[in-house]
């Protein structure tokens, strides 16, 4: 390899690891946290607004002037899927067992204040705290995140590899690893990737000679590196930023280079049903695709994954539940293979949430069906959302169905307490930074 190759592809090999990050604090900073109701926590964040009509309503094209009905989230919800064809081809579903029946499904959540905007959301949803930030800024938050939460008040303390964020796409969803608050941070983050881009795109063209990097210029980067240590104030560890252990770094390296062999090679399981070429994959299903691939490799406790794909509502309403369609599949292929893990099967609670809604009253756009096509500018039907909560039958009630049409049952900030409850470190919180409150309701 050329010597200015290899700089340009450590370096961005170097970017990459930073925002996949691992650091494990010394010391038990608190009391033995509390009795965990399951070891294993995945939050899946439908990013882009879904609206309830579409989705627990199961209205499909009742809003298009159009009297047909169904379940478009077959995997998820219980109810027979349109008899229509027109908008999307049927899979046959990942699950025998749709999730509403083996746990709890909130049926009208209220996202209560704050614009309906997807970083706004995303930042409801993972830090439990209602904000007012309208931009797609890539800021951190203003108020700790849900994996600060659980990593600075677990005891024993625990690694950043227990802690994985996965977004669909990069934009400002990497700031949402950790916070800006005082006593929270870069050390308690969370580790970060966005499959498509880390693996899918570009993962090949910068991490894939990683093992043709040739000692000689590694140990010269490293005598620079030991040189600036030794005469600045400060060292290259005490950067901004998550910083890997050794050991860790190593496992994230071997990791990036085995699952980018895997993808080129043909060997990594897609979430598509059988017989459905590649080519029907969105940039969810490849989120879902990665995402498996973490949670088998390293088996943290604490995972979230969104998807961003059924933003397209706001021109096409086609193409809008085709997307929400897929995405269904890809959380019951999920599901159904978290339950036939070793370590993760049984001991795993799913938690299911849209980021917003959308409107009530559709904007002035129609796509090549003609149906009308819906924003999210904070009307009262855009903070409609649901919320479903699934486990083992001795830790989440089964079956159970929740609210109704003005009578919502939760709001958007309680998802972050009621992860804190099922890990076991709701009570080491602080009072005051969580306004919300643990969904109760949903467990034995």
């Amino acid at each position: 390899m050329k010597r200015s190759a290899f700089i340009k592809t450590v370096g961005l090999a170097t970017a990459g690891i930073i925002t996949a990050p691992f650091i494990l604090p010394s010391g038990r900073l608190f009391a033995a946290s509390g009795k965990r109701r399951a070891n294993h926590v995945v939050f899946f964040l439908f990013a882009g607004g879904l609206r309830n009509q579409e989705t627990v309503d199961m209205q499909y094209l009742g809003n298009q002037g159009m009297s047909i009905s169904g379940n478009i989230m077959p995997n998820m919800l219980k109810g027979s899927e349109p008899t229509s064809n027109q908008v999307f081809k049927h899979w046959n579903p990942a699950l025998t067992v749709p999730l509403a029946s083996q746990g709890t499904l909130f049926q009208e959540v209220s996202y209560k204040s704050g614009p309906t905007g997807h970083f706004n959301g995303h930042t409801v949803a993972m830090t439990g705290n209602y904000t007012e930030t309208g931009l797609d800024l890539a800021v951190n938050p203003k108020f700790p995140t849900v994996f600060e939460y659980y990593r600075k008040h677990n005891s024993p303390v625990q690694s950043a590899v227990n802690a994985w964020w996965l977004s669909e796409s990069l934009g400002p969803y990497v700031a949402l690893n950790y916070s800006s608050h005082a006593q929270y941070g870069a050390q308690y983050g969370a580790n970060y990737f966005s499959p498509t881009t880390t693996f899918f795109n570009l993962g090949k063209k910068y991490f894939g000679n990683i093992p043709d990097f040739q000692p000689d210029d590694v140990n010269r980067i490293n005598d620079v590196k030991s040189f600036l240590d030794a005469n600045y104030q400060h060292n290259a560890s005490d950067l901004p930023g998550i910083i890997n252990t050794p050991t860790d770094k190593a496992a994230i390296e071997k990791f990036i280079k085995d699952t980018i062999a895997k993808t080129y090679g043909g060997t990594l399981e897609w979430p598509l049903p059988t017989g459905i070429a590649t080519s029907e994959l969105t940039g969810d299903l490849i989120n879902v695709a990665y995402t498996w691939e973490v949670l088998k490799t390293f088996r943290p406790e604490l995972t979230v994954i969104n998807t961003i794909n059924s933003d397209v509502c706001h021109t096409d309403f086609s193409n809008y539940l085709t997307y929400i369609y897929k995405a269904d599949y890809g959380v019951g292929w999920l599901w159904n293979k978290i339950q036939n893990d070793p370590v993760l099967g049984n001991d795993t609670i799913l938690i299911c949430m849209p980021e917003h809604g959308r409107n009530l009253a559709s904007n002035s756009l129609v796509d090549k069906n003609g149906f009308h096509a819906y924003d999210h500018t904070s009307d009262d039907n855009s903070r409609r959302v649901f919320a479903l909560v699934v486990g083992p039958s001795n830790v989440v009630k089964q079956g159970q169905i929740l609210g109704s049409i003005g009578n919502s049952i939760g709001e958007s900030i309680d998802i972050v307490p009621t992860i804190a409850d099922i890990l076991g470190f709701h009570d080491q919180i602080p009072s005051g930074l969580l306004p919300g409150r643990v969904l109760k309701e949903a467990f034995v």
